[in-house]
Protein backbone atom coordinates (compact mmCIF):
# COMPACT_ATOMS: atom_id res chain seq x y z
CA UNK A 1 0.00 0.00 0.00
CA UNK A 2 1.39 3.64 -0.54
CA UNK A 3 2.87 5.90 2.20
CA UNK A 4 0.00 8.03 4.14
CA UNK A 5 0.15 11.33 2.40
CA UNK A 6 0.32 12.71 6.14
CA UNK A 7 3.61 11.00 6.51
CA UNK A 8 4.91 11.57 3.66
CA UNK A 9 3.75 15.50 4.00
CA UNK A 10 5.79 15.48 7.98
CA UNK A 11 9.20 13.70 5.98
CA UNK A 12 9.20 16.29 3.22
CA UNK A 13 9.05 18.79 6.05
CA UNK A 14 12.18 17.11 8.42
CA UNK A 15 14.40 16.86 5.13
CA UNK A 16 13.43 20.31 4.44
CA UNK A 17 14.79 21.66 7.78
CA UNK A 18 17.35 19.06 8.17
CA UNK A 19 16.00 17.40 11.57
CA UNK A 20 17.44 14.30 11.16
CA UNK A 21 16.92 13.57 14.69
CA UNK A 22 13.04 13.68 13.37
CA UNK A 23 13.62 11.58 10.61
CA UNK A 24 15.75 8.99 12.73
CA UNK A 25 12.62 8.33 15.42
CA UNK A 26 9.95 8.64 12.30
CA UNK A 27 11.66 5.39 10.96
CA UNK A 28 12.63 3.47 13.97
CA UNK A 29 9.51 1.15 13.48
CA UNK A 30 9.01 1.17 10.02
CA UNK A 31 9.92 -1.98 7.87
CA UNK A 32 12.16 -1.62 4.91
CA UNK A 33 9.44 -1.47 2.61
CA UNK A 34 7.59 0.89 4.21
CA UNK A 35 10.50 3.20 4.22
CA UNK A 36 11.24 2.72 0.29
CA UNK A 37 7.68 4.00 -0.08
CA UNK A 38 8.20 7.03 1.72
CA UNK A 39 11.55 7.37 -0.59
CA UNK A 40 9.18 6.92 -3.34
CA UNK A 41 7.13 10.10 -2.72
CA UNK A 42 10.18 12.52 -1.90
CA UNK A 43 11.49 14.47 -4.85
CA UNK A 44 14.34 13.40 -6.52
CA UNK A 45 16.47 15.86 -4.97
CA UNK A 46 15.34 14.46 -1.02
CA UNK A 47 15.72 10.85 -2.02
CA UNK A 48 19.36 10.80 -1.35
CA UNK A 49 19.55 13.27 2.01
CA UNK A 50 16.87 10.71 3.34
CA UNK A 51 18.62 7.94 2.10
CA UNK A 52 22.03 8.84 3.65
CA UNK A 53 20.53 8.62 7.09
CA UNK A 54 20.12 5.10 6.76
CA UNK A 55 22.11 2.71 8.61
CA UNK A 56 24.18 -0.06 6.46
CA UNK A 57 21.77 -2.89 7.61
CA UNK A 58 18.35 -0.40 6.97
CA UNK A 59 19.90 1.12 4.12
CA UNK A 60 20.84 -2.63 2.19
CA UNK A 61 17.51 -3.81 2.62
CA UNK A 62 15.52 -0.53 1.19
CA UNK A 63 17.83 -0.24 -1.86
CA UNK A 64 16.86 -3.71 -2.90
CA UNK A 65 13.04 -2.58 -2.53
CA UNK A 66 13.19 0.98 -4.80
CA UNK A 67 12.04 1.67 -8.34
CA UNK A 68 14.63 2.07 -11.15
CA UNK A 69 14.26 5.56 -11.23
CA UNK A 70 14.32 6.13 -6.88
CA UNK A 71 17.28 4.17 -7.12
CA UNK A 72 18.91 5.99 -9.80
CA UNK A 73 18.10 9.04 -7.38
CA UNK A 74 19.64 7.80 -4.74
CA UNK A 75 23.15 6.21 -6.10
CA UNK A 76 23.83 9.59 -7.56
CA UNK A 77 24.43 10.98 -3.67
CA UNK A 78 26.42 7.78 -2.49
CA UNK A 79 30.03 7.70 -2.45
CA UNK A 80 31.31 4.28 -4.15
CA UNK A 81 33.08 3.42 -0.78
CA UNK A 82 29.50 3.56 0.93
CA UNK A 83 27.89 1.99 -1.56
CA UNK A 84 30.50 -0.70 -1.23
CA UNK A 85 29.54 -0.96 2.23
CA UNK A 86 25.87 -1.52 1.47
CA UNK A 87 26.24 -3.96 -1.56
CA UNK A 88 28.65 -6.03 0.84
CA UNK A 89 25.50 -6.06 3.16
CA UNK A 90 23.05 -7.46 0.33
CA UNK A 91 22.27 -11.21 -0.27
CA UNK A 92 24.64 -11.94 -3.61
CA UNK A 93 21.34 -12.19 -6.16
CA UNK A 94 20.58 -8.65 -4.94
CA UNK A 95 23.69 -7.37 -4.78
CA UNK A 96 25.22 -8.68 -8.44
CA UNK A 97 21.53 -6.34 -9.72
CA UNK A 98 22.37 -3.49 -8.17
CA UNK A 99 26.14 -3.98 -9.30
CA UNK A 100 25.14 -4.99 -13.13
CA UNK A 101 22.74 -2.07 -13.36
CA UNK A 102 26.09 0.60 -12.51
CA UNK A 103 27.91 1.74 -15.40
CA UNK A 104 30.65 -0.24 -16.16
CA UNK A 105 33.54 2.38 -14.38
CA UNK A 106 31.45 2.84 -11.18
CA UNK A 107 31.12 -1.07 -11.35
CA UNK A 108 34.68 -1.40 -11.21
CA UNK A 109 35.23 1.22 -8.44
CA UNK A 110 32.43 -0.47 -6.04
CA UNK A 111 33.83 -3.76 -6.68
CA UNK A 112 37.31 -2.70 -5.85
CA UNK A 113 36.47 -1.20 -2.62
CA UNK A 114 34.81 -4.49 -1.54
CA UNK A 115 36.25 -7.37 0.28
CA UNK A 116 37.99 -9.93 -2.15
CA UNK A 117 35.44 -13.05 -1.59
CA UNK A 118 32.60 -10.80 -1.50
CA UNK A 119 33.87 -8.82 -4.80
CA UNK A 120 34.18 -12.50 -6.09
CA UNK A 121 31.14 -13.72 -5.81
CA UNK A 122 29.65 -10.62 -7.51
CA UNK A 123 31.65 -11.37 -10.25
CA UNK A 124 30.58 -14.56 -10.98
CA UNK A 125 27.06 -14.29 -10.67
CA UNK A 126 27.55 -11.65 -13.12
CA UNK A 127 28.74 -14.06 -15.46
CA UNK A 128 25.12 -15.49 -16.04
CA UNK A 129 22.71 -13.76 -18.05
CA UNK A 130 20.15 -12.41 -16.05
CA UNK A 131 17.37 -14.42 -17.22
CA UNK A 132 18.63 -17.39 -16.08
CA UNK A 133 18.47 -19.58 -13.01
CA UNK A 134 22.49 -18.34 -12.34
CA UNK A 135 21.61 -15.18 -12.78
CA UNK A 136 18.84 -14.82 -10.15
CA UNK A 137 20.62 -17.23 -7.77
CA UNK A 138 22.40 -16.32 -4.35
CA UNK A 139 25.12 -18.00 -3.07
CA UNK A 140 24.51 -17.27 0.87
CA UNK A 141 23.27 -21.31 1.64
CA UNK A 142 24.50 -23.46 4.09
CA UNK A 143 26.17 -26.89 2.94
CA UNK A 144 27.93 -29.84 4.60
CA UNK A 145 29.56 -32.95 4.15
CA UNK A 146 28.31 -36.10 3.93
CA UNK A 147 29.95 -37.52 6.18
CA UNK A 148 29.05 -34.79 9.10
CA UNK A 149 26.48 -35.20 11.72
CA UNK A 150 22.96 -33.36 12.91
CA UNK A 151 24.85 -31.71 15.66
CA UNK A 152 28.12 -30.47 13.83
CA UNK A 153 25.30 -29.22 11.05
CA UNK A 154 23.54 -27.80 13.96
CA UNK A 155 26.23 -25.87 15.22
CA UNK A 156 27.17 -24.48 11.72
CA UNK A 157 23.93 -23.14 11.47
CA UNK A 158 23.99 -21.17 14.67
CA UNK A 159 26.86 -19.49 13.96
CA UNK A 160 26.03 -18.65 9.86
CA UNK A 161 22.61 -17.78 10.49
CA UNK A 162 23.20 -14.05 11.30
CA UNK A 163 24.80 -14.10 7.86
CA UNK A 164 22.10 -16.20 5.85
CA UNK A 165 18.62 -15.17 5.74
CA UNK A 166 15.15 -17.45 5.33
CA UNK A 167 17.82 -20.75 5.89
CA UNK A 168 15.32 -23.50 4.88
CA UNK A 169 17.50 -26.48 3.72
CA UNK A 170 20.94 -27.86 4.11
CA UNK A 171 22.67 -28.77 1.32
CA UNK A 172 24.88 -32.42 1.58
CA UNK A 173 28.05 -32.55 -0.52
CA UNK A 174 30.70 -35.05 -1.39
CA UNK A 175 34.21 -34.80 -1.42
CA UNK A 176 34.49 -32.75 -5.08
CA UNK A 177 31.50 -30.65 -4.14
CA UNK A 178 28.99 -32.07 -6.18
CA UNK A 179 25.25 -31.80 -4.91
CA UNK A 180 24.18 -35.52 -3.56
CA UNK A 181 20.79 -34.70 -1.43
CA UNK A 182 19.35 -31.77 0.61
CA UNK A 183 17.95 -31.67 4.35
CA UNK A 184 15.29 -30.08 5.33
CA UNK A 185 15.25 -28.33 8.85
CA UNK A 186 12.68 -30.60 10.08
CA UNK A 187 14.50 -33.53 9.51
CA UNK A 188 17.13 -32.01 11.42
CA UNK A 189 15.17 -30.90 15.04
CA UNK A 190 13.63 -34.57 14.45
CA UNK A 191 17.19 -36.51 14.51
CA UNK A 192 19.43 -37.21 17.32
CA UNK A 193 22.76 -35.11 17.73
CA UNK A 194 24.84 -38.23 16.45
CA UNK A 195 23.05 -38.89 13.72
CA UNK A 196 24.98 -39.23 10.19
CA UNK A 197 23.49 -36.71 7.82
CA UNK A 198 23.56 -39.06 4.84
CA UNK A 199 20.62 -41.64 7.01
CA UNK A 200 18.29 -38.23 7.15
CA UNK A 201 18.75 -36.68 3.58
CA UNK A 202 16.94 -36.93 0.43
CA UNK A 203 19.00 -38.71 -1.85
CA UNK A 204 17.21 -37.26 -4.96
CA UNK A 205 16.73 -34.15 -4.24
CA UNK A 206 14.68 -31.34 -7.38
CA UNK A 207 17.74 -28.96 -9.05
CA UNK A 208 17.89 -26.62 -11.20
CA UNK A 209 20.07 -25.95 -14.10
CA UNK A 210 22.09 -22.94 -14.16
CA UNK A 211 21.82 -22.07 -17.53
CA UNK A 212 17.60 -22.37 -17.08
CA UNK A 213 15.91 -19.90 -18.34
CA UNK A 214 13.97 -18.19 -15.26
CA UNK A 215 10.32 -18.62 -16.30
CA UNK A 216 11.22 -22.03 -16.66
CA UNK A 217 12.40 -21.87 -12.92
CA UNK A 218 9.60 -20.43 -11.88
CA UNK A 219 7.25 -23.19 -13.40
CA UNK A 220 9.00 -25.50 -11.26
CA UNK A 221 8.35 -23.75 -7.74
CA UNK A 222 4.64 -23.26 -8.80
CA UNK A 223 4.29 -26.83 -9.61
CA UNK A 224 6.11 -28.78 -7.10
CA UNK A 225 5.05 -25.76 -4.17
CA UNK A 226 8.75 -25.28 -3.50
CA UNK A 227 10.24 -22.99 -1.11
CA UNK A 228 13.89 -22.70 -2.48
CA UNK A 229 15.33 -25.19 -5.08
CA UNK A 230 19.28 -25.38 -5.35
CA UNK A 231 21.29 -24.65 -8.45
CA UNK A 232 23.80 -26.60 -9.93
CA UNK A 233 26.48 -27.10 -12.93
CA UNK A 234 26.67 -29.72 -15.58
CA UNK A 235 28.25 -32.02 -12.76
CA UNK A 236 26.33 -31.66 -10.36
CA UNK A 237 28.21 -29.10 -8.61
CA UNK A 238 26.33 -27.02 -6.13
CA UNK A 239 26.39 -22.87 -7.05
CA UNK A 240 24.20 -21.75 -5.17
CA UNK A 241 20.34 -21.21 -4.55
CA UNK A 242 16.80 -19.91 -5.66
CA UNK A 243 14.56 -18.58 -3.34
CA UNK A 244 10.56 -18.17 -3.33
CA UNK A 245 10.68 -14.21 -3.02
CA UNK A 246 12.83 -13.94 -6.34
CA UNK A 247 10.36 -16.28 -8.00
CA UNK A 248 7.43 -14.07 -6.45
CA UNK A 249 9.24 -10.72 -8.39
CA UNK A 250 10.04 -13.29 -11.66
CA UNK A 251 5.96 -14.21 -11.97
CA UNK A 252 5.31 -9.98 -11.67
CA UNK A 253 8.25 -9.01 -13.99
CA UNK A 254 7.09 -11.42 -16.55
CA UNK A 255 3.63 -10.69 -16.00
CA UNK A 256 4.39 -7.19 -16.84
CA UNK A 257 6.41 -7.89 -19.71
CA UNK A 258 3.41 -9.61 -21.20
CA UNK A 259 0.73 -6.90 -20.34
CA UNK A 260 3.34 -4.25 -22.46
CA UNK A 261 3.93 -6.64 -25.11
CA UNK A 262 -0.18 -7.45 -25.28
CA UNK A 263 -0.26 -3.55 -25.52
CA UNK A 264 2.26 -3.41 -28.08
CA UNK A 265 4.56 -1.15 -25.85
CA UNK A 266 7.99 -2.42 -24.81
CA UNK A 267 8.82 0.22 -22.31
CA UNK A 268 7.11 1.44 -18.50
CA UNK A 269 5.32 4.36 -19.45
CA UNK A 270 6.16 5.83 -16.29
CA UNK A 271 9.61 5.16 -16.09
CA UNK A 272 11.02 5.37 -20.04
CA UNK A 273 11.30 8.97 -22.10
CA UNK A 274 8.94 10.10 -24.35
CA UNK A 275 10.94 9.62 -27.15
CA UNK A 276 11.66 5.84 -26.14
CA UNK A 277 7.99 5.30 -25.92
CA UNK A 278 7.94 6.75 -29.29
CA UNK A 279 10.53 5.11 -30.86
CA UNK A 280 9.14 1.30 -29.21
CA UNK A 281 5.99 2.09 -30.40
CA UNK A 282 6.79 3.10 -34.01
CA UNK A 283 7.32 -0.52 -35.27
CA UNK A 284 4.23 -2.04 -33.62
CA UNK A 285 1.94 0.61 -35.00
CA UNK A 286 3.76 -0.16 -38.62
CA UNK A 287 2.17 -2.83 -38.56
CA UNK A 288 -1.39 -1.93 -37.68
CA UNK A 289 -0.95 0.56 -40.37
CA UNK A 290 0.60 -1.67 -43.52
CA UNK A 291 -2.94 -3.65 -42.80
CA UNK A 292 -4.52 -0.76 -42.54
CA UNK A 293 -3.43 0.18 -45.83
CA UNK A 294 -3.95 -3.11 -47.34
CA UNK A 295 -7.54 -3.24 -46.27
CA UNK A 296 -8.29 0.00 -48.01
CA UNK A 297 -6.71 -1.33 -51.40
CA UNK A 298 -8.99 -4.53 -50.72
CA UNK A 299 -12.49 -2.40 -49.98
CA UNK A 300 -11.56 -0.35 -52.89
CA UNK A 301 -11.21 -3.61 -55.34
CA UNK A 302 -14.68 -4.69 -54.13
CA UNK A 303 -16.02 -1.21 -54.91
CA UNK A 304 -18.40 -2.36 -57.61
CA UNK A 305 -19.69 -4.55 -54.83
CA UNK A 306 -19.95 -1.46 -52.46
CA UNK A 307 -21.60 0.48 -54.97
CA UNK A 308 -24.50 -1.77 -55.99
CA UNK A 309 -25.48 -1.96 -52.18
CA UNK A 310 -23.88 0.46 -50.04
CA UNK A 311 -25.45 -0.93 -46.72
CA UNK A 312 -22.76 -3.81 -46.48
CA UNK A 313 -20.41 -1.18 -45.52
CA UNK A 314 -22.76 -0.08 -42.43
CA UNK A 315 -21.74 -3.70 -40.97
CA UNK A 316 -17.88 -3.63 -41.33
CA UNK A 317 -17.32 -1.88 -38.05
CA UNK A 318 -19.23 -4.60 -35.79
CA UNK A 319 -17.67 -7.55 -37.87
CA UNK A 320 -14.01 -6.54 -37.42
CA UNK A 321 -14.49 -5.29 -34.14
CA UNK A 322 -16.05 -8.33 -33.38
CA UNK A 323 -13.61 -10.90 -34.74
CA UNK A 324 -10.46 -8.48 -33.22
CA UNK A 325 -11.39 -8.52 -29.57
CA UNK A 326 -12.37 -12.58 -29.99
CA UNK A 327 -8.99 -13.05 -31.43
CA UNK A 328 -7.64 -10.41 -28.20
CA UNK A 329 -9.27 -12.92 -25.70
CA UNK A 330 -8.16 -15.60 -27.36
CA UNK A 331 -4.58 -14.78 -27.53
CA UNK A 332 -4.26 -13.49 -23.41
CA UNK A 333 -5.53 -16.70 -22.93
CA UNK A 334 -2.91 -18.98 -24.35
CA UNK A 335 0.06 -16.18 -23.64
CA UNK A 336 -1.41 -16.74 -19.94
CA UNK A 337 -1.70 -20.38 -20.36
CA UNK A 338 2.23 -21.05 -22.02
CA UNK A 339 3.75 -18.81 -19.45
CA UNK A 340 1.57 -20.59 -16.39
CA UNK A 341 2.81 -23.98 -18.28
CA UNK A 342 -0.94 -25.21 -18.63
CA UNK A 343 -0.39 -24.30 -22.42
CA UNK A 344 2.08 -27.04 -24.36
CA UNK A 345 2.89 -28.62 -27.48
CA UNK A 346 1.48 -31.82 -26.11
CA UNK A 347 -2.13 -30.22 -25.55
CA UNK A 348 -1.89 -27.38 -28.58
CA UNK A 349 -3.80 -29.71 -30.98
CA UNK A 350 -6.43 -29.94 -28.39
CA UNK A 351 -6.80 -26.37 -27.57
CA UNK A 352 -6.85 -25.30 -31.12
CA UNK A 353 -9.86 -27.17 -31.89
CA UNK A 354 -11.69 -26.45 -28.48
CA UNK A 355 -10.91 -22.73 -29.60
CA UNK A 356 -12.01 -22.98 -32.90
CA UNK A 357 -15.06 -24.55 -31.62
CA UNK A 358 -15.72 -21.79 -29.48
CA UNK A 359 -15.16 -18.84 -31.96
CA UNK A 360 -18.13 -21.12 -34.28
CA UNK A 361 -20.56 -21.04 -31.16
CA UNK A 362 -19.82 -17.61 -30.88
CA UNK A 363 -19.99 -16.36 -34.39
CA UNK A 364 -23.60 -18.52 -34.69
CA UNK A 365 -25.16 -16.71 -31.70
CA UNK A 366 -23.79 -13.01 -32.92
CA UNK A 367 -24.80 -14.04 -36.45
CA UNK A 368 -28.03 -14.72 -35.59
CA UNK A 369 -28.43 -11.49 -33.43
CA UNK A 370 -26.52 -9.52 -36.50
CA UNK A 371 -28.59 -11.08 -39.53
CA UNK A 372 -31.83 -9.89 -37.11
CA UNK A 373 -30.72 -6.20 -37.47
CA UNK A 374 -29.59 -6.28 -41.33
CA UNK A 375 -33.13 -8.09 -42.16
CA UNK A 376 -34.73 -4.71 -39.66
CA UNK A 377 -32.53 -2.41 -41.99
CA UNK A 378 -32.99 -4.13 -44.93
CA UNK A 379 -36.33 -6.18 -44.81
CA UNK A 380 -36.59 -6.84 -48.50
CA UNK A 381 -33.17 -8.41 -48.78
CA UNK A 382 -32.78 -11.57 -47.10
CA UNK A 383 -29.37 -12.32 -48.65
CA UNK A 384 -27.70 -9.54 -47.14
CA UNK A 385 -28.83 -11.00 -43.46
CA UNK A 386 -27.40 -13.86 -44.37
CA UNK A 387 -24.04 -12.02 -45.78
CA UNK A 388 -23.74 -10.58 -42.66
CA UNK A 389 -24.57 -13.23 -40.31
CA UNK A 390 -22.24 -15.81 -41.91
CA UNK A 391 -19.60 -12.96 -42.56
CA UNK A 392 -19.59 -12.65 -38.85
CA UNK A 393 -19.64 -16.34 -37.75
CA UNK A 394 -16.48 -16.69 -40.19
CA UNK A 395 -14.92 -13.64 -38.60
CA UNK A 396 -15.02 -14.87 -34.83
CA UNK A 397 -14.31 -18.46 -35.75
CA UNK A 398 -10.85 -17.74 -37.34
CA UNK A 399 -10.47 -14.60 -35.26
CA UNK A 400 -10.57 -17.85 -32.26
CA UNK A 401 -8.27 -20.19 -33.73
CA UNK A 402 -5.67 -17.70 -35.02
CA UNK A 403 -5.37 -15.83 -31.48
CA UNK A 404 -4.63 -19.81 -30.52
CA UNK A 405 -2.05 -20.76 -33.23
CA UNK A 406 0.03 -17.14 -33.44
CA UNK A 407 0.96 -17.22 -29.75
CA UNK A 408 2.36 -21.00 -29.88
CA UNK A 409 4.13 -20.93 -33.14
CA UNK A 410 5.92 -17.69 -32.11
CA UNK A 411 6.53 -19.85 -28.85
CA UNK A 412 7.92 -22.84 -31.09
CA UNK A 413 10.32 -20.98 -32.67
CA UNK A 414 11.72 -19.44 -29.52
CA UNK A 415 9.81 -16.04 -29.15
CA UNK A 416 8.15 -13.98 -27.05
CA UNK A 417 4.38 -15.30 -27.45
CA UNK A 418 2.99 -12.09 -26.76
CA UNK A 419 4.56 -10.56 -29.40
CA UNK A 420 1.50 -12.08 -31.46
CA UNK A 421 -0.98 -9.99 -30.02
CA UNK A 422 -2.41 -6.53 -30.93
CA UNK A 423 -0.83 -5.49 -34.07
CA UNK A 424 -0.20 -8.73 -35.64
CA UNK A 425 -3.37 -10.99 -34.71
CA UNK A 426 -5.72 -7.53 -35.59
CA UNK A 427 -4.33 -7.01 -38.86
CA UNK A 428 -4.52 -10.08 -39.67
CA UNK A 429 -7.97 -10.93 -38.72
CA UNK A 430 -9.28 -7.29 -40.34
CA UNK A 431 -7.49 -8.28 -43.38
CA UNK A 432 -9.51 -12.09 -43.39
CA UNK A 433 -12.64 -10.64 -42.05
CA UNK A 434 -12.73 -7.98 -45.24
CA UNK A 435 -11.53 -10.60 -47.75
CA UNK A 436 -14.07 -13.11 -46.44
CA UNK A 437 -16.83 -10.34 -46.45
CA UNK A 438 -16.50 -9.26 -49.72
CA UNK A 439 -16.18 -12.96 -51.05
CA UNK A 440 -19.58 -13.90 -49.50
CA UNK A 441 -21.34 -10.73 -50.60
CA UNK A 442 -20.30 -11.32 -54.28
CA UNK A 443 -21.21 -15.04 -54.05
CA UNK A 444 -24.61 -14.36 -52.93
CA UNK A 445 -25.96 -11.34 -53.75
CA UNK A 446 -24.82 -10.87 -57.05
Amino acid sequence: MPAKASDVKLLREYVHKGWEFHIIDMLHDLEPVEIAELIEALDEESRGKFFMLLDVDTASEVISELSSASREDVLDDISDTDLARIVEDMDSDDAADLVGDLNAARAERVLAAMSPKESSDIKSLLMYPEDTAGGIMQRELISAHQGATVDEIVAKIRRLCSEIDNIHMVYVLDNKGVLVGTLPLVNLILSKPETPVSQIMDEEPMTVPVDMDQEEVAQLFRKYDYVVMPVVDDEGGLLGRITVDDIVDIIDEEATEDMFMLAGAEEDILTSSIMKNTTSRIPWLFVCWVGGVLITFLVNRFETTLSQLVGLAAFMPVILGMGGNVAAQSVTLVVRGIATGLVSSSNFVALAGKQLAVGFMLGVVYGILLGCVAYFLYPEMIRVSIVVALAIMNSMAVAAFLGTVLPMLFFQIGKDPAIASGPFVTTAMDLIAVVSYFVIATLLLF
